[in-house]
């Protein structure tokens, strides 16, 4: 049943891969004959925008809701900025427990495949920011459900102005939702790894051994061990290092490891990218997925522990965003990314938080390194260095 349902939810992807763009390439093709250069970015803004809240954002609104409850307290609002979440959970004892309920309902949010959940601290480091910058919190609900009254409003104006019909319309209307819905695939697969690491940590007991072991151990090697059977595990360490998995004809995976798994990938993965002489280039042209400029220092995030090194105001370069690093998007002044379009996450992310997006650069990652100073001009979907 699970591999059926997954099956069925790899459609949505399928919609706009690789070559392939029947969303995004019609909806592409009707704004471009439809509207002007200068309206193109607004409309297709309008059309793309979900008409409902991502989980992430489920998460922002109550968190705000949270605040709120607290914001009229002004010496609250003083001991969050200089004290350490242990000090306010004693002083406010009543904001802790409703930061730990919190926690519980959305530690999964930025979990994806392999976690870490976040903890109150991770979301207490959200309240410390939103009154660092004198974020009120109504204030801030009250606008995000104007913008979406207001996008609502824009996308039947604009409907009306285009005057579409049959598959053009479909197209028009249908945006928007799929927007919508492939991340929110992607989430529930999160929700379901977060609640599956309690099962490989108590798998992780009884073997005595990881749950990076457990993890990367095939399911039959565990189910045998489970059950009393000798096996190697020590197998689960080589495929941790590096495998690869390949499809057969008859819907059977290969999996190659080791030696195995390296001699495959000398000789047949073809790795130009990593060729390419970037040092006459001075600029990377890609797709645009929300207008804006900014210059910055680039840092290359790519999984949680890269966001350490993420200040406010750097320019995020990334292969492709996860929710997992939405904690240092928000610090971005811009975002980068190899692969996506204009659906991708980083897309979606970038026009929530309303900062410049260029997506689909390929070799972005790449072409940059962490501290270059770069300017971001994503009205052309250009990255360019600066000297």
């Amino acid at each position: 049943m699970q591999e059926d349902e997954y099956a069925y939810g790899t459609a949505l992807p399928l919609l706009d891969f690789s070559n392939f763009s029947f969303v995004e390439g019609n909806l592409n093709r009707i704004l471009k004959e439809k509207v002007s250069e200068e309206k193109f970015q607004d409309y297709y803004s309008v059309f793309t925008e979900p008409e409902k809240n991502s989980f992430a954002q489920d998460q922002e609104e109550d968190l705000l809701n949270l605040i709120g409850i607290y914001w009229g307290n002004s010496e609250w609002r003083k001991d969050v900025t200089d004290k350490s979440l242990e000090e306010v959970k004693k002083k406010y004892p009543e904001f802790y427990a409703d930061l730990f309920r919190h926690t519980g309902k959305h530690a999964w949010v930025y979990y994806v495949y392999m976690g870490p959940a976040f903890g109150d601290k991770d979301f207490y480091s959200f309240v410390v920011d939103y009154v660092n910058k004198g974020v009120e919190p109504q204030k801030k609900l009250n606008a995000l459900r104007e913008k979406r009254n207001r996008v609502l409003e824009q996308k039947e104006e604009y409907l009306q102005d285009l005057q579409v019909t049959g598959l053009d319309e479909f197209i028009l209307r249908i945006a928007s939702k799929v927007v919508w819905a492939k991340p929110r695939r992607k989430d529930y697969q999160s929700k379901s790894y977060y609640h599956t690491e309690k099962l490989c940590r108590e798998i992780a007991k009884r073997l005595f051994v990881s749950l990076e072991q457990v993890r990367s151990a095939p399911v039959d090697i565990l189910e045998k061990a489970l059950n009393g059977e000798k096996v190697d595990l020590s197998i689960s360490n080589t495929i941790k290092n590096f495998h690869i998995c390949l499809p057969n004809d008859d819907g059977s995976v290969t999996t190659l490891i080791g030696v195995e798994a390296e001699e495959f990938s000398k000789n047949k993965i073809k790795r130009s990218e990593e060729m390419q002489d970037f040092s006459k280039t001075k600029e990377l042209k890609g797709s645009t997925a929300c207008v804006g400029k900014a210059t910055g220092k680039v840092k290359i995030i790519n999984l949680p522990e890269d966001m350490i090194k993420m200040e406010q105001g750097d320019i995020l370069v990334s292969s492709a965003t996860t929710p997992s690093i939405v904690p240092a998007m928000k610090k971005a002044s811009a975002i980068v990314t190899d692969e996506g379009g204009l659906t991708c996450h980083a897309a979606i992310v970038s026009r929530e938080l309303s900062i410049p997006c260029v997506v689909g650069l390929k070799v972005v990652t790449k072409f940059v390194k962490d501290g270059d100073k770069v300017e971001v001009d994503a009205g052309k979907a250009i990255i360019r260095k600066l000297d």
